[in-house]
């Protein structure tokens, strides 16, 4: 359920500033600003995988009687991580292209307002 409610929030952010900012007569930077949090999504996301991938081989190792970042081994922390990584880049991928069209949507129906 994250999984949909992260991306769609962020899109819903994304456009609310895209609008802000193009009701202004800023449209580029509008359109920019507005994909950023997108961009910033994907960043966080990736980074959280990492971090909790370090964790558990850290965790890992200790439980095994071996130092800390032993390296041995994978202890089933990485299984979801490639699934995680390519469901974030769909999410992105999909918020890219409805960002798109909502800018563009944005953009006609305040051109007809003019």
């Amino acid at each position: 359920m994250e999984a949909i409610i992260l991306p769609l929030g962020v899109l819903a952010l994304s456009l609310a500033i895209a609008g802000f900012l193009m009701a202004r007569s800023k449209t580029l930077l509008g359109i920019f600003l507005g994909s950023l949090p997108i961009g910033l999504m994907v960043l966080l996301v990736r980074w959280s995988i990492q971090t909790s991938i370090n964790k558990c081989m850290v965790a890992a190792c200790v439980s095994a009687n071996l130092p800390a970042g032993c390296g041995i081994g994978e202890f089933g922390c990485t299984e979801w991580s490639g699934l995680g990584l390519a469901m974030i880049g769909i999410a992105a991928v999909i918020d890219l292209v409805l960002y798109i069209i909502g800018v563009i949507v944005i953009a006609i129906v305040q051109s007809r307002r003019n």
